[in-house]
């Protein structure tokens, strides 16, 4: 890629369009102060993005746009354009901006953004943020630059800003994670208390479900195998109930079918006397009373029987009671026995924690009594440090003031001697510039005359070229008529213009007629002269139709016939004679011409044409001679003046006047086209050799131009020159004065030097010894503070440990307070229980006392009812006697009925006693179902199905029910919900420990990239330094002869944030830091500097600003071999003042100001050199 061109317009002082063609090596670009060289780099700048206006030296955006003059109007817009090129064509860059706010950058001229542009030169070394384009006082920035600033200014080069901006997001990333590792640890040690505090409770808990699981699961093995037990014993005794109640029913079927006998045969004695029938009606009363009996009986039997089951169910319920009052008791003496057990270990641990805080507190104190006073030691010796720093920094700044007056005083006295040489040589150059000045001036006088004698030869020049132009015109205007009239022409010989239409027609169908030759017009040629008399004797024969032969002539005829189109005169050539004949008298007369057949000329082969049209036809003169030949030689043809005045074969006269243009008609078209031919001819090799003349009075004038510029430029150059050379003289008595000033300054110095040194040694002793004393205090207090440190961290220790146990106490007894609390609410619950159920138990014993009372008088009314029923059957008995007697005949129907009434009383018997069993196993089965439902409540619901299990494994599951329930009653009341809060706080434990080692796996990844980026940053850095470095001395020694430049880091604990120094050793002396140099030593410094960080970035081409302004000749001269020294491997645009430096140009702009406007004026240099000779 090479730069080509900068195109500037309207930006800043460049008010019109200019161009700045750049030379493949070295483009320098001159001019006085203030005439807006400078604005080349601007703009340059500006086009790459530069967003600072300060940096371009302006305030606003629109201070870039030409603000106008007194004679030039503002611009309504900036515009830069840089051209390239490049193996792949041409490429240009641009930006525009106009006052309105409108920008835009362009690539190509195509619309583009500034992103695109610095993508395009992405890896080509050109850019803002490298050191291709090198402006005003940037040199000076890095010669007076800190050594952090010259840090930068290699991190620059070596581009680990990007490592920088890693590291500090990291370390803000590092920091953010530490701040939240601490919040994490916080946070897990407030909730590790808690979560210790929650361990036990959520343990006893634990157990406590445990067990209540075991107690659940053993009740449903234990209650279930009772309840399969009960019910198969519940079923076999409804089995049983049911077989009673069926031999009840039997019994009382056979007792109804009895007593219908006994009925039947009580109506067989119904005929009996009287006797008969009063025992008959009193064993019926006997009857019917001992019936109403055993319905008492049976009805006090029956609420006997319900009384008995209320008393058998309110006994249960009282055992019941009295059971669960015992295991109360138990409980409660259990509770009472853990209450205080559990008081006097709250006591125990009260005393003893009261016991560690006492020993905290008295430990706490002395620690803190020995913490002062380590921390006053730790002060006293930050005191001692402190001191001994100031005494280290004083010493250390009394010896680098030392070595630095030494080194002064060194180079004050080489600058004394220096500056004494120095004051010759200007004397000698004041001189030298003066005999200069002299040589200038005159070569001035000449140059301005070779520039008078350049303009007139060029005002000569201009004439002759205007004078050329205007024949080449007119050449030009003549040629463009000429062929306008010979396409004319032939475009009408072509269409057979003027001509009637019949031969128009014949010739539009020329190819049915095979011996069609032309019309006469165009066969007959004639010479100028004649063509008018031809004409004239012609007339209309001109549009006769030549043929080959008679047919042809036919069957034309036929055709302008059968088409009725019109009329034509053919001549077929094998038909037509001629009748030509000479005349020798007339041949002698003095106005003869000649005969008109042979003034015409005709292809081969027509030679009969033209005599059969004229035959012996005579050309004259004049009319006057037609008129003589008609008279004295009595010609009787036809005759006709070269003017076109006919005299006919009768002697009639055709004349007069004849149009011009009338005379272009058909005969002399042919020959005119051929006339223009020819002239078109003449008239192009005219105007070749009037441009080739133009051409070269062209190539002449810019010639001249060019010449009279180089003039302008070498007068410019030798007048500025010359008032460089007078500004030179100026400076040089300036700088004299100056340096006899600096001499008597620097001898000031030196005896002030001299008087610093000898105090600083003075002040140096004073503070070694003041220093070894201080070094002794510290060894003091350092050995006395290390023993505090050791008894303190012992006694940290123990405190730690203290405050362990008595937080592990605190805890332990909040333990045992939230036991005893549910111990005193399980206490206070059972006291309740007890009190409730003793008075269930005194209600239900009042009403087993009423029931039994009761019970015992149904039991009477039974006992009653069975002994009247024993008397009335005793009765009975004594009435079937007094029957037996009164009625012996019917003895044996008598005993038939004494034996169905003795059948019916042994049924009512078996049915009393069948009742009486029915009525045993219903209260059994009450029994068995009431226990059903006991088991049922006490396990709460039905039971699932279990395997059955034998007697003694059933007692075993009893003994373990028994010891798991006892179990939780010594547990006591537990907090169930401490195991979710126990899970809930682990879990956030657990959680917040998984953030935990997360954070610290990120920091510990955050480390790693800090080191790893560091790492590679001390690497490039380093690496760029040694490059720079490496450049850097070639560049110092390049400048100065045998001298010898580094770059050294100073000492720092991080290499990355330490300080770059420059020192330059000269031959034959040691290194100097930067400060010691001259200005210009200074500049030739930092110039060398600028190009040792130009190598690390190269660039296509370099924008120097000025930065030769502090050398002097001597060293512009060094200067300038360095920039034809790289001039072949890039390009250099190089603003300067210097005459050495411009001198190193291929290619120098001249910028001049005339109203505020810039101007820039090129100078091929190698042109300039070539014209001077």
């Amino acid at each position: 890629m090479r730069l080509s061109s900068i195109h500037l317009k309207g930006f800043k002082s460049f008010a019109l369009p200019m161009r700045l063609n750049i030379s493949e090596g070295i483009t320098s670009v001159v001019g006085p102060n203030g005439s807006g060289k400078s604005n080349v780099v601007d703009a340059i700048r500006w086009l790459f993005g530069e967003q600072s206006m300060k940096n371009i030296r302006a305030e606003s955006r629109e201070d870039v746009i030409f603000g106008g003059s007194d004679k030039t109007p503002p611009a309504n817009s900036a515009n830069v354009k840089l051209s390239f090129e490049t193996p792949e064509g041409q490429l240009s860059i641009g930006r525009e901006v106009s006052r309105d706010g409108g920008s835009q950058y362009l690539i190509n001229d195509k619309p583009a953004r500034l992103k695109d542009i610095k993508e395009l030169f992405k890896g080509t070394g050109v850019g803002l943020d490298t050191y291709s384009i090198v402006g005003q006082g940037q040199v000076d920035k890095v010669v007076s630059a800190t050594p952090e600033e010259l840090r930068l200014l290699v991190e620059e080069a070596a581009g680990t800003a990007i490592y920088k901006q890693r590291k500090k997001e990291a370390l803000s990333k590092l920091e953010s994670t530490e701040s939240n590792l601490e919040r994490i640890i916080d946070n897990l040690n407030m909730i590790d208390k808690q979560r210790k505090s929650l361990y036990l409770k959520a343990k006893r808990a634990e157990k406590h479900v445990e067990y209540s699981e075991k107690v659940g699961e053993l009740k449903r093995v234990y209650f279930g195998n009772l309840i399969e037990r009960e019910r198969s014993l519940l079923g076999k005794k409804r089995e049983e109930k049911s077989t009673a109640d069926n031999e009840l029913k039997n019994i009382q079927k056979n007792l109804i079918e009895k007593e219908s006998k006994w009925s039947a045969l009580r109506k067989e004695f119904s005929e009996v006397d009287k006797e008969i029938e009063t025992f008959t009606q009193l064993l019926e009363d006997h009857k019917r009373r001992q019936n109403d009996l055993l319905e008492l009986k049976e009805m006090y039997s029956s609420r006997h029987s319900e009384k008995e089951s209320k008393i058998i169910e309110t006994s249960t319920k009282i055992d019941s009671l009295k059971a669960e009052l015992e295991d109360l008791q138990k409980r409660r003496e259990e509770l009472k026995l853990i209450s205080d057990q559990m008081q006097q270990q709250i006591q125990e641990d009260e005393a003893k924690l009261n016991e560690l805080e006492k020993i905290r507190d008295t430990a706490m104190a002395d620690y803190s009594e020995k913490e002062k006073e380590w921390h006053g030691l730790q002060e006293e010796l930050d005191s001692v440090k402190k001191q001994v720093s100031k005494i280290d920094n004083d010493l250390d700044r009394i010896m680098n003031n030392t070595e630095d007056f030494k080194k002064r005083l060194q180079m004050i006295c080489s600058q004394l001697d220096g500056k004494n040489s120095r004051l010759q040589e200007l004397q000698k150059e004041a001189e030298r510039l003066t005999e200069q000045n002299e040589k200038v001036s005159k070569k001035q006088q000449e140059t301005e005359a070779n520039i008078e004698s350049a303009k007139a030869s060029l005002t000569k020049l201009e004439q002759e070229l205007e004078q050329l132009r205007e024949k080449q015109t007119r050449l030009s205007d003549d040629l463009r008529n000429s062929q306008f009239e010979r396409s004319t022409l032939e475009r009408q010989q072509k269409d057979y213009e003027g001509f009637s239409r019949s031969v128009k027609e014949v010739f539009q169908r020329r190819d049915m007629f095979n011996g069609l030759v032309d019309v006469v017009a165009n066969v007959i040629e004639a010479a100028t002269e004649y063509e008018t008399a031809i004409s004239i004797l012609l007339g209309n024969r001109m549009q006769d139709i030549i043929v080959d032969d008679s047919l042809t002539a036919r069957r034309i005829v036929t055709f302008l016939k059968e088409s009725k189109i019109g009329r034509a005169t053919l001549l077929p050539l094998d038909m037509i004679s001629d009748y030509f004949s000479k005349n020798k008298k007339a041949e002698k007369h003095a106005g003869f011409v000649g005969y008109a057949a042979e003034l015409v000329e005709v292809p081969q082969g027509f030679e009969s044409v033209p005599k059969y049209l004229f035959g012996n036809a005579i050309v004259v003169r004049t009319l006057d001679d037609a008129i003589e030949l008609r008279r004295e030689q009595g010609i009787n043809g036809r005759i006709v003046s070269l003017d076109g005045q006919l005299l006919s074969a009768g002697g009639a006269i055709t004349g007069g006047f004849l149009e011009r243009d009338a005379r272009t008609d058909l005969i002399s078209r042919k020959r005119r086209i051929h006339e223009l031919a020819e002239k078109e001819i003449d008239l192009q090799n005219d105007l070749s050799v009037v441009s080739k003349e133009t051409e070269r009075k062209k190539d002449d004038a810019s010639e001249t131009k060019s010449y009279l510029g180089i003039l302008r430029e070498e007068l410019n150059q030798i007048i500025s020159e010359n008032v460089s050379l007078n500004r030179s003289v100026s400076d040089t008595l300036n700088a004299i004065k100056e340096l006899e000033k600096e001499i008597s300054e620097l001898a000031r110095i030196k005896d002030d030097y001299e008087k610093r040194l000898s105090e600083g040694d003075k002040r140096r002793d004073e503070l070694t010894s003041r220093k070894n004393q201080l070094e002794g205090e510290r060894a003091r207090l350092d050995e006395k503070i290390g023993l505090f440190s050791k008894e303190l961290k012992e006694q940290k220790k123990e405190l730690e440990s203290t405050q362990s146990e008595i937080v592990d106490m605190k805890m332990q007894l909040s333990m045992q307070y939230d036991k005893q609390e549910q111990y005193g609410k399980e206490l206070k619950h059972i006291t309740q229980k007890q009190s409730d159920n003793g008075e269930q138990v005194n209600l239900l014993s009042k009403q087993l006392t009423d029931l039994e009372e009761e019970a015992s008088k149904l039991k009477e009314n039974v006992e009653e009812q069975a002994r009247e029923l024993s008397s009335l059957k005793k009765e009975t008995e004594a009435l079937f006697k007094n029957i037996r007697y009164q009625r012996e005949g019917k003895e044996k129907r008598l005993a038939t009925l004494q034996e169905v009434e003795e059948e019916i009383d042994d049924l009512k018997s078996q049915r009393e006693d069948k009742r009486e069993v029915a009525h045993k196993l219903e209260l059994s089965i009450q029994e068995s179902e009431m226990k059903l439902q006991q088991i049922r409540e006490t396990i709460g619901g039905e039971p699932e199905k279990v395997e059955l299990l034998s007697d003694e494994e059933l007692r075993s599951t009893k003994e373990e029910l028994e010891d798991f329930e006892n179990k939780l009653k010594f547990l006591g009341s537990v907090d169930l919900e401490a195991i979710d809060e126990y899970r809930l706080v682990d879990g956030e434990f657990q959680e917040l420990y998984a953030q935990k080692e997360d954070l610290e796996e990120a920091k510990r990844k955050l480390e790693d990239l800090i080191e790893k980026t560091d790492k590679e940053a001390r690497s490039i850095f380093l690496n760029t330094l040694e490059k720079i470095n490496i450049s850097f001395r070639r560049y110092v020694a390049e400048l100065f002869e045998g001298a010898e430049g580094q770059m050294k880091i100073l000492p720092a604990e991080d290499i990355l944030e330490s300080g770059i120094e420059i020192a330059v050793k000269r031959q034959g002396r040691k290194y100097q830091k930067l400060q010691l140099f001259s200005g210009g030593e200074k500049a030739l410094v930092g110039i060398a500097l600028v190009f040792a960080l130009l190598s690390i970035k190269p660039s296509p081409f370099y924008v120097l600003d000025e930065v030769d302004a502090p050398l002097d000749d001597y060293n512009a001269e060094r200067f300038k071999r360095m920039l034809r020294q790289h001039a072949s491997d890039t390009q250099f645009v190089v603003i300067t003042h210097s005459k050495i430096v411009m001198d190193s140009a291929n290619l120098m702009h001249g910028v001049t100001m005339t109203d505020g406007v810039s101007r820039i004026i090129p100078v091929q240099m190698e042109t300039y050199e070539s014209v001077l000779g």
